[in-house]
């Protein structure tokens, strides 16, 4: 069994390439997640300052005692780490565990940089291929989710590189994709996302009925005064199925809809 799912890159030609694609320059700082024992941290260390976080206590051990130049190394959860605000890049091999809730705090950090005059802003991360699909999926897809609004609303995002699982030691089970983020010049909007999740509980029905079968985290709970109200203030929308909803139009919905929530 692999602890904290992790899975080691094999070819250090593909270990190069992947931090080539960061762009590194001696004014960046980077956030490496997941730094395991090192492998691709050394072809960091021509950023002014890395910061390598590792969970796992014997791969951090390893790890420092590379004594790797202009690495921090840091023996703790990702998910529970404040990211230092001086970062501007970040790179990491993402376990599917975390892959939702580490994506999200990345968006919201290079949000909050991008919005604080932070330069040069980068994120390189390796996803479960099925992952990275959703991240990028267009409404109307099958994959098309909450998290595909989510990265879209606050990046540009893209997938650079699929790489199979044959490259890693142990194999995974699937294959793996390598995904560039560029943040957008957008305001954070937690109630937009209230939505989102309130509607992508129920993507394959229509808005008017997700938000019905959804009520018990709206402020009016009665199905009846719901389906009497709803159609009025939400008009051709209402009849739209919610997989086929754009970033515009759900925008559109929290604007009417907002006192009910």
């Amino acid at each position: 069994m692999v602890k904290f799912g992790q899975h080691f890159i094999k070819s250090e030609s593909l270990l190069k390439e992947i931090a080539s694609y960061l762009n590194i320059s001696s004014e960046d700082v980077v956030l490496e997640i997941g730094a395991g024992d090192g492998r691709l941290t050394k072809y960091l260390t021509n950023a002014k300052n890395v910061y390598a976080v590792e969970i796992d206590k014997k791969l951090f051990e390893k790890l420092k005692g590379k004594n790797l130049p202009n690495v921090e190394c840091i023996n703790r959860d990702i998910l529970d780490f404040e990211f230092p605000k001086e970062v501007n890049k970040i790179i990491g091999n993402l376990p599917y565990e975390i892959s939702s809730p580490i994506t999200e705090k990345i968006l919201l950090f290079l949000n909050s940089q991008l919005h604080k005059g932070v330069k040069n802003l980068l994120a390189i991360l390796m996803y479960q291929r099925e992952f990275a699909q959703r991240m990028t999926a267009f409404p109307g897809l099958k994959d098309y989710s909450r998290l595909s609004v989510l990265v879209n609303y606050y990046a540009e995002c893209e997938i650079i590189k699929n790489i199979p699982k044959g490259m890693f030691r142990p194999p995974p089970k699937v294959d793996s994709s390598l995904v560039k983020l560029f943040p957008k010049d957008v305001k954070r909007d937690d109630k937009l996302f209230e939505i989102v999740k309130i509607l992508f509980m129920h993507k394959n029905k229509k808005v008017i009925n997700a938000l019905i079968d959804s009520r018990q985290f709206l402020k009016i709970k009665d199905k009846n005064e719901l389906k009497s109200i709803l159609p009025t203030l939400l008009g051709e929308l209402s009849e739209k199925k919610v997989f086929y909803l754009e970033i515009g139009e759900i925008k559109r919905i929290k604007e009417k809809i907002k006192d009910l929530v």
